[in-house]
């Protein structure tokens, strides 16, 4: 076996140590994570932290994919029902999901990823009365580790150990993730995960919700709620998300793309600058733009064929102007109402976390290399058919 730490032969005895599971075979996703560990080899041009970070977690994920199988085996009745997944928020990065995300997340009909279960979706020891608590604690101490290498993440993208959080983390764990994609430059990689239909990928996904749910106890105020999921990297891969969850309103979210594709680069850079010595705002600015160009071009063709029968979209102006009520609006489509009690909790929040509260996210398409001909020529077919939804 090679020494190199970043091999995969070397990664996986790892994982398979930390898990506890020696004779454990290769976890859902392995190739996937071949294409990733060739592509950076290739172009991230890793620092010694970067090569680190990338160590880390590929073996963080490579554990929980472990243990998943292992979880299965052991409870096969787990994989014989489908999870409940009543509405799924997507639309490209920066384009209000988080915001909306986190104002349903209030509801208490719904059930939410948490950072902690996303983190960790399999329990080590389903009979331990601490395992929540030292699940919360691992988390608590991730997003400590993950603030300090990425301080802007505060102005960014707020994040908290038992807050929402994108369901993205699952894809992760089968290395096929925006935000892998995002944290190292390795564009070979992106060619694929773009284009993929990841169908197995998100069979892991829905069996991960699965785990979740079978953990719920009788008392967990979880249990028996269907979920409410939300991540950009979905946008990409409608049909098969609309195929796994075949009951699931999709939320889409709309902006002036001359704001959201800057405001995506802006974190991506901030996401990959600790990681390499050699990051360009240009590559990042460019990589961005055709990333959108390709998910929604790929989101138009689903939405095409299929009809907007499942689909609501929503703006991210009308979203910033009034969320509360962009939120009533979404419910009367569903045709459920906004209790006043569900009404006020959002309203609460919506005071309690006024937008720029940690800082303003400053950015512009100059700082990587775009202008509004360039964002608007690529992105042509999206904004002929949304163009109305920027405003």
């Amino acid at each position: 076996m090679s020494g190199d730490p970043l091999s995969v032969p070397v990664l996986l005895d790892r994982a398979r140590t930390q898990a506890g599971l020696p004779d454990a075979g290769e976890p859902e996703g392995i190739d996937n994570l071949r294409r990733l560990m060739d592509s950076c080899r290739r172009s991230a041009a890793l620092n010694p932290l970067g090569a680190k970070v990338l160590e880390k977690v590929v073996v963080r994920h490579l554990v929980n994919g472990l243990r998943l199988s292992d979880h299965l085996a052991r409870h096969p009745a787990i994989s014989a029902s489908p999870p409940d997944v009543a509405v799924v928020i997507t639309g490209l990065p920066r384009t209000g999901t988080t915001l909306l995300h986190k104002l349903v997340a209030l509801d208490p009909a719904y059930r939410v990823l948490r950072l902690w279960e996303a983190l960790s979706p399999v329990p080590r020891d389903p009979t331990d009365p601490d395992g929540r608590s030292k699940r919360v604690a691992a988390a608590e101490s991730w997003l400590e580790r993950y603030l300090e290498l990425v301080p802007e993440m505060r102005t960014i993208h707020s994040l908290s150990a038992d807050g929402p959080e994108e369901c993205d983390t699952l894809l992760q764990n089968a290395f096929a993730s925006q935000h892998l994609d995002d944290m190292f430059h390795a564009p070979d990689y992106s060619h694929w995960l773009y284009r993929a239909e990841l169908t197995s990928e998100y069979a892991g996904h829905a069996l991960q919700l699965r785990v979740l749910e079978d953990s719920d106890s009788d008392a967990d105020s979880d249990a028996g709620r269907p979920w409410m999921l939300k991540s950009p990297s979905h946008l990409a891969h409608l049909r098969t998300l609309a195929g796994t969850y075949p009951t699931a309103v999709i939320v889409q979210c709309h902006r002036d793309l001359t704001e959201a594709v800057p405001s995506w680069a802006s974190l991506v850079s901030a996401v990959r600058r600790p990681y390499t010595d050699e990051l360009s705002p240009q590559v990042v600015g460019e990589q961005c733009l055709q990333r959108s160009a390709v998910a929604t071009e790929r989101a138009l063709a689903v939405r095409h064929e299929v009809g907007d029968g499942r689909f609501l979209d929503v703006a991210y102006r009308a979203l910033i102007g009034d969320p509360v009520a962009v939120v009533a609006g979404i419910y009367e489509r569903m045709g459920r109402p906004l209790s006043g009690e569900v009404e006020g909790l959002m309203r609460a929040w919506v005071t309690d976390n006024p937008q720029h509260q940690h800082g303003r996210h400053r950015y512009d398409l100059a700082g990587f290399g775009l202008d509004e001909a360039r964002v608007t020529r690529a992105l042509a077919p999206y904004v002929d058919r949304f163009g109305g939804a920027f405003r």
